[in-house]
């Protein structure tokens, strides 16, 4: 990962469209400068109800952080991450679900403008287990997130949720990678966003059906407004499959609002800008809707005020 100050991020599992400059990310990151924030470990039991909150800022130029959670067998948890920064905060989540446990994962990111946040989760299934990964990309600041889900467990599953708002020249890469190696095991990637202004954005979907998870499932899917006419928008859905009896299915949609949605929004007094504001917020609020709590709702809602 050490490249002199740089850190080289969010890889593809298995390169291609070398043209596209999209197998990785390289970001600049001082390593004398950084400071380790303190590590965060969880262990709930089934008994626990309310959900676990992390809430991470950045407090230096340069920062990382690392949060640990272990479940027990048939528990059923929800853990609730916030992040901010003004400058540039690494955060490494390890999560080893048990067996037949149940976990619904938040993250929303609201980050400054000149920031970097590098958002990296890894999560382990065991047999039975079931994933669920809500992220929500609303910060000002540059954006790279790497998350890889390891179905390993016979009847384990995926189901991720994404949205995201780009602006400004912020640069977005998000890298999702679900790995089958179980049999019977599921995966469910839904991604939704917007580009203003000058943004660029780089979305890598990746589904691996490894040798043995026989009987297994896969879809992706992404859906990017394109609201400026400098955006720059790169989407790479990626199939692997090594294994004979599977499913893999992806697609995207890309692309502005019709002629016949503005007209839609024209005919109600809506004009142009407030019709695409309207359609980019509808994304967010959707997967906010999935988060299924308040504090969570209401912070998002703060956050899109600019957007009224």
């Amino acid at each position: 990962m050490k490249n002199e100050n740089k850190l080289i991020i969010n890889r593809l599992p298995a390169k291609t469209w070398y043209w596209l400059g999209v197998n990785d990310a390289r970001i600049d990151w001082n390593l004398e400068k950084t400071v380790h924030l303190p590590d965060e470990s969880y262990q709930p039991q089934k008994s626990d109800k309310e959900p676990i909150r992390i809430s991470v800022k950045g407090n230096g130029e340069f920062c990382t952080k690392d949060v640990t959670v272990k479940t027990v067998k048939n528990s059923e948890i929800t853990v609730i991450m916030d992040y901010s920064a003004d400058n540039n905060l690494a955060v490494r989540t390890t999560i080893d679900l048990n067996e037949n446990s149940r976990l619904k994962l938040i993250q929303l990111q609201t980050t400054e403008e000149e920031s970097i946040l590098y958002n990296e989760v890894r999560i382990n299934c065991q047999a039975g287990a079931t994933a669920e990964l809500i992220q929500i990309f609303l910060g000002k600041g540059d954006l790279y997130s790497d998350s890889r889900i390891d179905l390993e467990g016979e009847g384990s599953s995926l189901k991720a949720d994404i949205g995201y708002i780009g602006r400004s020249n912020q640069n977005i890469d998000i890298n999702i990678f679900a790995n089958h190696t179980g049999k019977k095991t599921e995966s469910e990637i839904n991604v939704n966003g917007s580009l203003n202004d000058a943004a660029k954005k780089v979305f890598k979907g990746t589904i691996d059906f490894k040798n043995g998870c026989t009987d297994s499932v896969g879809n992706e899917q992404e859906t990017v407004l394109l609201l400026g006419e400098d955006v720059v928008n790169k989407t790479v859905p990626l199939i692997l499959c090594a294994e004979e009896n599977v499913v893999g299915n992806h697609g995207a949609t890309i692309g502005e609002l019709d002629e016949d949605t503005l007209f839609y929004f024209e005919s109600r007094g809506i004009d142009k800008k407030k019709a695409e504001s309207i359609m980019a917020r509808a994304a967010i609020d959707r997967v906010a809707r999935l988060a299924g709590d308040e504090k969570t709702v209401k912070k998002i809602e703060s956050s899109l005020k600019y957007m009224d």
